[in-house]
């Protein structure tokens, strides 16, 4: 293996971090889901709306990663 790979490896950051990014923000996702399901009124509307958006946000992130 070259210095070369090395740093460029390094610089890419752990597939290990973004795998556990990925866990987390899919939990996250399923517990909110989950909160919206059992539980309705505003506060279910207001945490679905930000859900909504934070999902658009990982998903454009996610696609700027898979690039």
């Amino acid at each position: 293996m070259s210095t070369a790979e090395i740093t460029r490896r390094i610089a890419e950051g752990s597939p290990r971090l973004r795998g556990r990014l990925v866990i987390f923000y899919y939990l996250l996702t399923i517990l909110t889901g989950a909160f919206v399901l059992f539980f309705h009124g505003q506060l279910a509307f207001a945490a679905d709306l930000v859900v909504s958006v934070v999902y658009i946000g990982i998903t454009a992130l996610f696609y700027v990663l898979s690039k």
